[in-house]
């Protein structure tokens, strides 16, 4: 079954909420948005709840760090977890998703993609029919103007995706 392609597999509000147990028999991998998946927008330090999931997820899944971002907003997650970023991704073309599957070396059905945006973070990881979850962003007061555009869209799906796969 093919899945829609701005569908992600699930939904979940945080992603410190994100169960990792049901996954470790599955998936060998987690790529990770960064803004307002991981740490808020602008912030530098991640909250402790993200932070506790983080170190947990890190004992059983590789991770990568996967962003449209600049290099200099990723050091700290980079520097204090040692997880592999990919700045600049233009996200939701595939070839950073590619790219990091290759720095993990694990192969697209081992990955999960976890991500706030449904035209960046899942629409890219479903091109590569990856299994994606999507969650809530951690603030949406400091997007950018064209996040606010996409979000003002991304509000039709997200109706249908709460209604249907809401964990």
């Amino acid at each position: 079954m093919h899945k829609k392609i701005f569908y992600p597999d699930e939904y979940y509000e945080k992603i410190e909420n994100i169960d990792l147990n049901i996954y470790r028999n599955k998936f060998k991998a987690l790529i990770i948005d960064h803004d307002n998946t991981l740490i808020k927008r602008g912030e530098k330090i991640l909250e402790k709840g993200v932070s506790d999931w983080l170190k947990e997820a890190y004992k059983d899944f590789k991770i990568g760090i996967i962003s449209n971002n600049k290099k200099n907003k990723l050091n700290f997650i980079e520097n204090n977890y040692k997880i592999p970023v990919i700045e600049n991704a233009l996200k939701p073309f595939p070839h950073s998703f590619k790219k990091m599957i290759k720095i993990l070396n694990v192969k697209k059905d081992e990955v999960i993609l976890i991500g706030d945006q449904i035209f960046t973070d899942i629409l890219g990881g479903n091109i590569l029919n990856l299994y994606t979850i999507l969650v809530e962003p951690r603030d949406r007061s400091k997007d950018f103007i064209l996040t606010k555009i996409q979000r003002f869209f991304e509000s039709y799906f997200l109706k249908k995706i709460k209604n249907l796969i809401m964990l």
